[in-house]
């Protein structure tokens, strides 16, 4: 098995142990997900991906939408 594939695997059941026992979700997965981007030897990814996902017309209607009903 390849060395990226076994520390991803670590990480996404560290990441479930941590849920688990109810550490704070948001920083979990942003840690999870930095780790995994930065394991995969492109740390700038998940904030591309982030970027180009933040200009799709449905995502935007639903943030809204959630922020209206927190609000």
């Amino acid at each position: 098995m390849n060395i990226t594939i076994g520390l991803a695997l670590l990480v996404v059941c560290a990441t479930v142990y941590a849920l688990i026992k109810r550490y704070e979700t948001r920083l979990v997965l942003l840690a999870a997900g930095l780790f995994l981007c930065c394991i995969s030897l492109d740390p700038m990814y998940g904030l591309d991906a982030m970027g180009k996902s933040m200009t799709n017309k449905s995502l935007i209607m639903a943030i809204c939408g959630s922020m209206g009903f927190a609000f």
